[in-house]
């Protein structure tokens, strides 16, 4: 495929928007586009499922000089993803096709100030190398461990800052309140977020001149629910090395008092909280290694521990071993992954064992 850029001239544009055009500014239209085939089997009642899923996204950006001579960039994306059933139509198109890198930028050389929601620099980035993210391929295996840790403040409306410095970038994001993706109409605020107000700060990057890949990140979230025992926080830190060919890694996700209450909270007959605590530990290392300038293949490995008043002696551990494969096509890359999990969701013994395949073609135009 060609990897082509649809180009709008700011004559053009004016003719769309009605204020605030610029002779300075580009628009560009892009697009992203994955299918992925999964087969799963877990031991649990013998269960196993195979089938296509996809998420396409097409990408609006503006980039140019304020009359006052300050760089900005502007921008958002339509995601759409595989709706499953049609019964959960209406919520997929909330949650998922208007708030995607949705953003106003202001940039002073090095240092950027941001409003917006799913663009804010974030600890995603793996120090640890793969192919593409594991913890996100075993999602299909009902697994507990998520990247998506503390105070979700990266898929949050709100205000960041960030330095770039030495290959990397610093960053500080506030929320007024998780989980609001400014999804309500101008001039209105949404009621049905219960969410207090959560920030994150953090850096990441690899260090110029060198092959060492950083992260540390840490969030935290003011108590929102009184059945939980404590503020939703994360520390997720981790190094790596790129040696050329070979490359190595290790990181760690602490991940505190996140869906505790969803986990379960019993009230008590008398009205009374029943207050419950939950921490999870995600150790995860990896190497990769480029075969030649198109394909490299990869091993990781990741444990997770529960521990808290939700957890009993019988469901505190999940283990996952991987081995990927990538091939760049050009315009296509393929990607295919194998896993072994143990303990799926802190689920003991058999009824958590369980293996996942995923293979994935990815394109941008």
């Amino acid at each position: 495929m060609k990897n082509n850029k649809l180009l709008l001239t700011s004559a053009l544009v004016s003719s769309l928007v009605a204020v605030g055009s610029n002779s300075n500014a580009q628009t560009t239209i892009t697009g992203d586009l994955a299918v992925v085939y999964t087969a799963y089997s877990v031991k649990n009642n013998i269960a196993s499922n195979r089938g296509f899923g996809r998420e396409s996204q097409i990408n609006v950006q503006n980039k140019g000089k304020l009359n006052n001579g300050i760089n900005y960039a502007a921008g958002f994306a339509l995601e759409f993803d595989g709706t499953g059933s049609t019964a959960n139509n209406s919520a997929v198109i909330d949650n998922s096709i208007s708030n995607e890198n949705l953003y106003f930028d202001f940039i002073f050389g090095d240092t950027t100030f941001t409003v917006g929601v799913d663009h804010q620099h974030r600890g995603y980035a793996l120090a640890a190398p793969q192919v593409y993210s594991v913890i996100d391929a075993m999602t299909v295996v009902a697994t507990g461990t998520t990247f998506v840790v503390g105070g979700g403040v990266a898929e949050s409306f709100g205000l960041g800052v960030n330095h770039k410095f030495m290959g990397l970038t610093a960053s500080a994001h506030y929320v007024p309140r998780r989980g609001d993706a400014g999804a309500a109409e101008i001039g209105a605020i949404r009621t049905d977020i219960a969410g207090n107000s959560a920030y994150e700060v953090g850096v990441s990057g690899t260090v110029k001149g060198t092959g060492l890949n950083v992260k540390l990140f840490h969030s935290d979230n003011t108590k929102a629910d009184s059945e939980i025992g404590g503020d939703t926080s994360s520390l997720n830190y981790g190094l790596g090395y790129n040696f050329g060919q070979f490359a190595v890694g290790a990181e760690r996700i602490i991940d505190k008092n996140n869906n505790a209450a969803a986990a379960g909270s019993p009230r008590t007959l008398a009205g009374a909280v029943v207050t419950t605590t939950r921490e999870e530990k995600t150790n995860l290392v990896g190497a990769t290694f480029a075969i030649d300038k198109n394909q490299t293949i990869g091993v990781q490995a990741y444990d997770t521990k529960l521990s808290g008043s939700i957890a009993t002696a019988a469901n505190v551990k999940e283990k996952v071993r991987a081995i990927q494969y990538g091939y760049n096509m050009g315009p296509v890359a393929l990607g295919v992954t194998y896993a072994r999990v143990e303990g799926a969701n802190y689920t003991a013994g058999p009824a958590g064992e369980g293996n996942g395949l995923q293979v994935r073609l990815t394109t941008k135009f």
